[in-house]
């Protein structure tokens, strides 16, 4: 009996542009030891993206159709083109700019590669959870050649610390109070560029991060907080709930932190807002509007366009070949600059020619995910160098 290595065949087939993803993807099921009608697949080794931010996971789909076969090329195809909406509004951030790339691109053209997490295959009917990673260069270039603005740049580490003020004190780790549990989920699902976590209600954090040292911003236990969650910055947002007469208002408060218990800017600030209604929905909606406001902050300070170009050279001082070699590689991953060229180099380092395209904030968050700065210097070559 003859043996086909479909995994092999798979391999090849996949850099023939007539061989459409879905197809793609219906010989990679065949890639198993045995295919059964009813199957769950376990979690492999799974690289991630070589940018996390072009990449989606958990993406659940339940399709049903005349056959198992077309099932799975239908849920399968749906799946792709969710993962895809996601990547491009987590990138583009307007509704708009996403219609007008989805009308003009198919999702196809842009899946580096896929992973089934689970798996079940019934008569007409295919339900499976899907990881998807979309190849980074062709969308740069498909948003270049389109003239769309976006941003990738990952924020960093934020870690959310939220209190109730309550009128016999201070919540910070209860899991039935609608404020501090709201956030714990609004962090779960976020899905853009700012990097959200939150630490756990446990009898550790409670007893060494107490919810009145966290509500009066006492710097110790800021830092202490940070160091947990291993977060850059924290962001510390408390509500209140008190009475004008017999009316309730709400107060909510946000503020962002460096790590080290150093205040950065005052976010959303809500005076005596009188409750109107459901408090559950207008909680919700001042953590939207807080969320919102840090995501759409950080994507227009990264914003990269196109149409935005200049050209710098830089001096890029360096001691050994190995922080010359990992300079160049940080500049071919910097999305914000285009190209670049090498001028001169000895052992002092180089000069550097680049085309960047974005604003100054973009390129100086971009180069600091490196550990590095731009530095303008009074009648002299600006230099990068590490921060």
């Amino acid at each position: 009996m003859r043996t086909v290595n479909f995994c092999c065949f798979y391999e090849r087939q996949r850099e023939n542009p007539q061989f459409s993803f879905i197809r793609r993807a219906v010989f990679a099921l065949l890639c198993g030891v045995v295919l059964v009608t009813t199957s769950s697949i376990q979690a492999v080794a799974f690289d991630q993206c070589p940018s996390p931010q072009f990449g989606v996971t958990g993406i659940s789909v339940d399709q049903t159709s005349q056959t198992a076969e077309d099932a799975q090329i239908e849920g399968m195809r749906k799946a792709a083109v969710t993962g895809f909406s996601r990547i491009l509004s987590r990138l583009l951030q307007s509704p708009a700019a996403v219609d007008e790339f989805l009308a003009l691109n198919d999702p196809d053209q842009f899946v580096d590669f896929f992973r089934i997490a689970e798996e079940n295959s019934l008569e007409g009917r295919y339900i499976a959870v899907l990881d998807y990673c979309f190849d980074a260069p062709r969308l740069r270039a498909a948003f270049r050649e389109t003239g769309l603005p976006w941003a990738e740049l990952k924020s960093p580490r934020i870690l959310v610390l939220p209190v109730w003020l309550a009128p016999d004190g201070a919540r910070a780790w209860q899991r039935d109070n609608d404020w501090l549990n709201g956030w714990r989920e609004a962090v779960a699902e976020a899905d853009g560029l700012v990097d959200f976590t939150v630490l756990e209600p446990t009898i550790l954090n409670e007893r060494s991060l107490r919810a009145e040292d966290l509500a009066a911003a006492e710097p110790a236990t800021l830092r202490r907080a940070a160091t947990v969650a291993g977060a850059d910055q924290i962001m510390l947002v408390t509500a209140r709930l008190d009475y004008q007469g017999a009316r309730q208002v709400l107060a909510v408060d946000g503020e962002l932190f460096t790590d080290k218990a150093t205040s950065l800017t005052l976010l959303a600030r809500m005076v005596d807002q009188p409750v109107l209604g459901d408090l559950t929905t207008q909680l919700a909606l001042a953590r939207s509007q807080i969320l919102g406001e840090l995501e759409a902050g950080w994507h227009s300070a990264n914003i990269i366009e196109g149409s935005e170009t200049r050209q710098i050279t830089v001096e890029v001082p360096v001691t050994t070949l190995t922080q010359w070699a990992s300079r160049l590689e940080a500049f071919g991953s910097i999305a914000v600059i285009d190209e670049y060229v090498v001028r001169t180099l000895d052992i002092r380092g180089g000069l550097v020619s680049m085309t960047v395209v974005g604003n100054p904030a973009a390129f100086a968050n971009a180069l600091a995910a490196f550990n590095l700065k731009f530095t303008e210097r009074e009648g002299d070559i600006p230099v990068i160098e590490p921060l």
